[in-house]
């Protein structure tokens, strides 16, 4: 018997590129080819919830891909999964949470109705709850609590609360969006790492697919303090490394299970120590099958860490996400990532070379760029932009303006960066306007100008300047590059990143996509059609079928 019961209705996190680019490389031994990639994934948090609360005995189920559900599938549902001991009903905050482009936010608003009427017939019964580190993702929706931060300790308070219990939950006041919402901070009241042994146990009701890929976690935090970065979580001290042998018997259970042999490792750095890279391939060494990784790795570090190559390969993980943000060294060294520039060309390089090496064969890489840090010019970013697009052939490239929160919106986020609280105050920053910066906007294609100015204009969001950029020039740098990156076929950034969301949420059709992007970018088709369109089928189908086998669940 269960102590309580739960649902949480997970989200679906956004289709990569560097992961699912994967079906069209060829390895050079038939046992190395990678397990095919579907292009959509469950949200993490829901499943590491759900697993902590069961370990100590409560009842909890995931619904994933809540935002494809319809209003009326969501209630069917309900109505069959909730009983007497029912405590909550959690809402995921990965897809949507707002975005920029118009489409997004129609998505976002039919979502927010969908929950809001979910609690109006049910909100009797259970809290509606939910979770994000910023808490302006889930600010729309209209929840009893709302968790900010990792909540698997906060979340076995608040089953003891509801149990009537004693407790140590702590539950502050906010008035957001002229409401007054329950907060609870977790990262300032709860310990962030539940336990080593924290795997993420899925069930059969989950209904796990052999082709799809799972999210796992090594490790939690960043010992890192990049002054734009606001992921930082736990900082530097104590060890929220994962058990050995927890890992082992993880990834041993879902593939003796379900068959999944691939995974995108969730941590915010997974190569901040060669120690932690040697453990965890030492136990994929005793696996008896071959996994293969995709996650965030420090290219900086990569590049002057050789010794990290080979068990990152015995490992499996060769589809990296590089957090490269500049190559300019003045703005790199205000940050936090100083590097000299020539030197980490040269380390990406031989990183791809090592890879790609006869004997290996295979290697994916996202660079990201951030358009705007202090010291980096409209020349020296499109410098470094050209130098990538030219020097890393076959690799995608992500970038974006640097974005800094208002200080009143602080408290919404569980760690805000360094540079959302003290960007002002350091003196480098300087508050701007439209009228300051000579924001025009018919200087930029029409089809990006309502994602520019959603950014210059949007609530919490604050207008830059410093001696070598602002705000505006920023975003018009990114108007002018996005759209010919995006016929390059080598982003993962503005349309490509969101095209799947608006057809797996219901918002378009199949036909709609071969037509052109939603947000705007004006590229068509011809553009989506190798990043995957052949599959937005599959992913449709894969979605309705999972929806028919929950709800046929509960039906007798």
């Amino acid at each position: 018997m269960s102590l309580g019961h739960g649902i949480i209705l997970g989200g679906m996190q956004e289709r990569e590129d560097n992961g699912d680019r994967r079906i069209h490389l060829e390895s050079q031994k038939e046992e190395d080819k990678p397990a095919a990639w579907i292009g959509i994934k469950r949200a993490p948090g829901a499943h590491r919830i759900a697993s902590h609360l069961r370990e100590i005995g409560y009842d909890i189920e995931v619904i994933d891909y809540w935002q494809a559900w319809t209003e009326e599938e969501l209630k069917q549902l309900l109505h069959q999964r909730l009983r007497d001991d029912s405590f909550f009903v959690g809402i995921s905050a990965v897809f949507p949470n707002g975005g920029a482009g118009t489409n997004d936010q129609m998505h976002a608003m039919k979502m927010y109705q969908i929950q809001r009427a979910l609690k109006k017939e049910f909100g009797h019964r259970v809290d509606f709850i939910g979770g994000a580190q910023n808490i302006s993702a889930i600010i729309g929706y209209d929840l009893d609590y709302y968790f900010a931060g990792f909540a698997e300790h906060a979340m076995t308070e608040y089953m003891k609360m509801k149990r009537g219990l004693d407790h140590e939950l702590v539950v502050r006041d906010r008035f957001y969006y002229h409401a007054n919402r329950k907060v609870i901070e977790c990262k300032h009241d709860h310990p962030a790492f539940p336990h080593p042994k924290a795997r993420q146990r899925y069930e059969d009701r989950d209904f796990i697919r052999s082709d799809e890929v799972l999210s796992i976690e090594l490790s939690r935090g960043c010992r890192f303090q990049c002054k734009f970065c606001s992921f930082s979580v736990l900082g530097v001290k104590g060890d929220y490394t994962r058990d050995a042998d927890d890992v082992y018997e993880e990834l041993l259970e879902n593939y003796e299970k379900w068959g999944v042999s691939v995974y995108t490792i969730t941590d915010e750095t997974i190569n901040d120590y060669t120690e932690k890279l040697e453990k965890f391939a030492d136990v994929v060494k005793r696996l008896p099958f071959k996994p293969h990784f995709q996650g965030f790795l420090r290219g900086d570090i990569l590049a002057t860490k050789p010794e990290q190559w080979q068990p990152l390969w015995d490992m499996g993980l060769w589809s990296h996400f590089y957090g490269i943000e500049t190559y300019n060294k003045q703005a790199g060294k205000y940050v936090g990532k100083g590097m000299d520039p020539d030197k980490l060309k040269q380390g990406l390089i031989d990183v791809r070379e090592w890879f790609q090496h006869p004997d290996r064969g295979l290697y994916k890489a996202t660079i990201a760029m951030i358009i705007g840090l202090p010291g980096e010019t409209r020349e020296s970013f499109i410098d470094g932009f050209n130098w990538t697009i030219e020097n890393m052939p076959e690799q995608s490239v992500l970038f974006s303006p640097l974005t800094i929160s208002q200080n009143e919106n602080l408290n919404m986020m569980t760690n805000p960066s360094i540079f959302d609280k003290t960007a002002i105050q350091s003196g480098v920053f300087r508050e701007a306007t439209e009228e300051s910066m000579g924001v025009n906007y018919d200087e930029i294609p029409e089809s990006m100008q309502n994602i520019v100015k959603f950014y210059l204009n949007a609530d919490g969001i604050k207008s830059w300047e410093h001696d070598t950029m602002n705000s505006w020039e920023a975003w018009k740098l990114f108007a002018e590059l996005a759209p010919a990156l995006i016929k390059l076929g080598r982003s993962v950034g503005p349309g490509i990143f969101y095209y799947h969301r608006y057809l797996t949420g219901g918002m378009n059709t199949i036909e709609d996509m071969t037509k052109t992007f939603p947000d705007g970018s004006g590229a068509t088709g011809s553009q989506i059609e190798p990043y995957g369109l052949p599959h937005l089928q599959k992913h449709l189908e894969i979605i309705k079928e999972y929806k028919r086998k929950k709800l046929e669940l509960g039906a007798g």
